[in-house]
């Protein structure tokens, strides 16, 4: 992998891309760890109440019919049926309204790196003493040294995902549990750690009111993509034995 980034690399200054933007060689696997941060605030104790019906929705209500939003719909249903809720598709029949919304922003950060210039190793006489046409040197070898001539800017792209969940009691639309998911990481797509997102919210749902840190491996928030990445290196492996 690494002699494969190096001929990137090169192949990127052949084509007249600038190295200097950071995230020009970022690949979709260079994540194999999905970070993330959970933060959960509640007054409710859902453990503690039986069947409870949720109907969820987007928290725009207009995106109900979105493709992507009814996709990522099924991930919470189905982390949600685990722990027995009961989902309703009427209004007037759930005793809480589960919305959520989701997004992906790009982040750009400026790292200043310095930028020195070598000097060449010079002379140092330790000893000398002259006599007519007789001359006696001792020299010795200074180190190299440095001048910092400037800084040198490169630019890195990281993509910023999350998820916000609330859910509010059909009595009187107070609001009873706030939960928000965010990760921040070099794949800039949704779809391909959405799932990861999710399952981060259910590790403790409800969970205590409090902030946590998870990290998730690619075969738990991403197991198609691990799993083909599996079957391609078994395949060259295969490839080269023959």
């Amino acid at each position: 992998m690494k002699s494969y980034t190096k001929f990137l690399f090169v192949l990127l200054i052949f084509l007249g891309i600038s190295p200097q933007d950071a995230s020009t060689t970022t690949l979709y696997n260079n994540e194999y760890k999905l970070e993330m941060v959970v933060e959960v605030f509640h007054d409710l104790e859902f453990k503690k109440i039986d069947n409870i019906k949720l109907f969820i929705s987007h928290k725009q209500h207009s995106m109900n019919t979105d493709l992507e939003y009814r996709t990522y719909k099924k991930l919470f249903i189905k982390e949600l049926e685990k722990l027995n809720y009961v989902l309703v598709d009427d209004r007037d029949e759930a005793d809480f309204f589960f919305e959520f919304e989701y997004g992906i922003n790009e982040r750009v950060k400026f790292i200043n790196y310095p930028v020195y210039k070598y000097t060449r190793k010079g002379d140092n006489v330790i000893y000398e003493k002259k006599s007519d046409n007789f001359e006696f040197r001792i020299k010795t070898k200074s180190p190299r040294n440095r001048i910092l001539i400037g800084y040198k800017t490169l630019r890195d792209v990281t993509y910023h995902r999350y998820i916000n969940v609330d859910i509010f009691s059909s009595d009187n639309r107070l609001k009873v549990y706030q939960g928000k998911v965010e990760s921040e990481g070099k794949i800039n797509s949704l779809p391909y750690v959405m799932n990861g997102l999710v399952y981060g919210l259910f590790i403790d749902f409800p969970g205590n009111t409090s902030i946590n840190v998870y990290e998730l491996s690619e075969d738990i928030y991403n197991p198609n993509a691990y799993q083909k990445k599996q079957n391609f290196n078994m395949e060259r492996l295969m490839g080269r034995r023959n």
